[in-house]
């Protein structure tokens, strides 16, 4: 059986958050004759089939324990990827949604360019606080990476992903990686990937800023011994920006996003 997209979904303490990601995808408006697998990897050994929606006729949930707890993002991507039998993966967190006809614009994107992504809108109680995009809203670059320091969650031809490495932010890595061989791609229009921030989000952590900085100066250090200067260059960006950040958070109470989104719009 031919499968188009193989979507991953890490998850981990989600049982609150995972219907309304999968019925984010449910409620695509996509042609029938599309074959989707939905790869949930667990990582918090707890079981999610009881809880999880009734997906529509075309769409096959498959779901994999990653053997651990909380052995990470990365560590989860990497074991949906080895499952994986579709053509083309996309990813999805268990908390966070899609619009309507995501998925339609960015299977056809990636169809003709291999390559495709959407922007990235932030919410904090269905509120909108920030919406993140490349500098030109028609396409992203890897320079984007660096001055927009949130995530983005492409579609991609199974051939052109590589592994995920296992420290923080290796979906940012990842997408720095495609980036700097596809020097700008274009980003789909009136569409965008929706993350929900939590009480208990990643961003909210105790030391969240600092284990950051850490992962940024591995992605720094590796990308300068591969000769990959423009990775490097967006990771010694970023890691200023969270410095930035740091000296904010003293002031402030509030979320990393909420931070950029401050500074965008100030």
């Amino acid at each position: 059986m031919k499968i188009n997209v193989s979507i991953i979904i890490p998850v981990y303490e989600a049982v609150n958050t995972i219907k309304r990601s999968l019925n984010s995808i449910n409620n695509q408006n996509i042609d029938l004759e599309k074959r989707i697998e939905i790869i949930i990897v667990i990582d918090d050994g707890k079981n999610y089939k009881n809880i999880v929606p009734k997906m529509s006729k075309n769409m096959f949930l498959r779901f994999f324990k990653t053997g651990g707890i909380k052995t990470g993002p990365g560590n989860a991507r990497n074991l949906g990827l080895s499952k994986a039998r579709g053509e083309y993966i996309g990813f999805l967190d268990a908390d966070d949604e899609w619009s309507e006809n995501y998925f339609e614009k960015m299977y056809e994107y990636a169809k003709k360019n291999g390559l495709s992504f959407a922007p990235t809108r932030v919410y904090k109680n269905e509120k909108l606080i920030g919406e993140f995009v490349g500098k030109n809203k028609k396409y992203i670059s890897i320079n984007d990476i660096g001055n927009i320091p949130c995530s983005f969650h492409p579609f991609v031809k199974r051939n052109l992903i590589n592994k995920f490495e296992n420290y923080r932010s290796q979906d940012v890595y990842n997408t720095a990686i495609l980036l700097n061989k596809k020097n700008k791609v274009g980003m789909i229009e009136n569409e965008y990937y929706k993350l929900n921030l939590q009480k208990e989000s990643v961003t909210k952590e105790k030391g969240f800023s600092i284990k950051i900085d850490q992962a940024y100066k591995k992605y720094q250090i590796k990308s300068l011994k591969m000769k990959n200067i423009k990775v490097s260059k967006i990771f010694a960006l970023r890691r200023i920006k969270n410095k930035k950040y740091i000296k904010w958070a003293q002031k402030n109470q509030k979320s990393f996003y909420e931070y950029l989104s401050e500074e965008k719009n100030g």
